[in-house]
């Protein structure tokens, strides 16, 4: 058999006969097929540099090129093995670009159900990245903004913020995570929250909330929150935190004039109808609003 016949064989992993073998640790370029092979085996993605790679195949090779006919068949291995690395970095990327995201726009709600057919609601901009390999014995994801989740049974699931991890088993529960406004609330199940090094544990119908690092732990009736169904609602509520989600929910801005938006808010306002919202956040706040545009602007009475 030639002797490029025998490294092609080689490289399709066929079996060699004991001639053929013989044959192949004959060649000058011997070693230096075998170091590409094992620089392969231990090929790890992403770090993995192809033109690197390829660069040492061309400097191991390099000595040999004093013998014409060698120089031609390295060259042809060279061409071989460029397609073989660049097959192998093709193979790593798509097998390890496996994190899913999903995000929201400005008034946008969406649902999402993961492999294990856990449903995700999104509010307006949110979003979520998970790895979809292994799922089922790896339930994580990463939240940003705010999102209810319906979990189905099976392993723990986490779902992990800025500001501490929510995990559960299965149950009903949202979270939301707006800079430093952090609040979990069980709606069903028992939900385990972890914040600054410390672990409570949320029973349905109680509620963990973070403001400005001040944390109360308190009820709710509610067995679902009221942003599925279109409309924002509060309790002792920094008046700034409803501005700001007014301002997610309409694609707005409020400039807040002589106002003290540390002040508290307790009520809700709509998804369906500006006028109705704004008039539901500044009658009980004794103020008054004007509209230009998309800007919106808040004076006292």
């Amino acid at each position: 058999m030639k002797e490029k016949d025998i490294i092609k064989k080689w490289l399709d992993h066929k079996q060699l006969t004991t001639d053929e073998l013989e044959a192949f640790k004959n060649l000058d370029a011997y070693n230096s097929y075998i170091k590409i092979s094992e620089a392969a085996r231990k090929f790890e993605s992403p770090e993995y540099n192809i033109q690197e790679e390829l660069e040492d195949i061309q400097r191991l090779l390099s000595k040999h090129k004093k013998r014409s006919f060698l120089s031609s068949q390295i060259n042809i291995f060279i061409r071989i093995a460029a397609v073989f690395v660049l097959g192998i970095g093709t193979y790593f990327t798509f097998f390890n670009e496996n994190t899913i995201t999903e995000n929201t726009l400005v008034s946008e709600k969406i649902s999402i159900e993961l492999p294990d057919q856990t449903i995700v609601t999104l509010n307006s901009l949110s979003s979520i990245n998970y790895k979809n390999k292994d799922w089922d014995n790896n339930r994580k994801l990463e939240l940003d903004g705010e999102a209810y989740f319906k979990v189905a049974k099976g392993k723990k699931f986490d779902v992990f913020t800025s500001s501490g991890v929510v995990s559960v088993l299965g149950t009903q529960f949202n979270v939301k995570q707006r800079g430093d406004y952090f609040e979990v609330v069980c709606y069903e199940g028992l939900v385990s929250v972890t914040h600054n090094n410390k672990t409570i544990k949320l029973p349905a119908g109680k509620f963990f909330r973070v403001i400005d690092d001040e944390v109360l732990n308190s009820n709710t009736s509610l067995i679902k929150p009221l942003w599925i169904e279109n409309r924002s609602a509060f309790s002792s509520t920094p008046y700034k935190y409803i501005l700001r989600e007014f301002e997610r929910q309409y694609n707005v801005t409020i400039i807040a004039k002589n106002i003290d938006q540390d002040k508290l808010f307790t009520g809700n306002f709509v998804h369906s109808d500006i006028q109705t919202a704004l008039q539901s956040i500044t009658i009980p706040m004794r103020l008054k609003y004007e509209m230009n545009g998309n800007n919106v602007t808040l004076n006292k009475q």
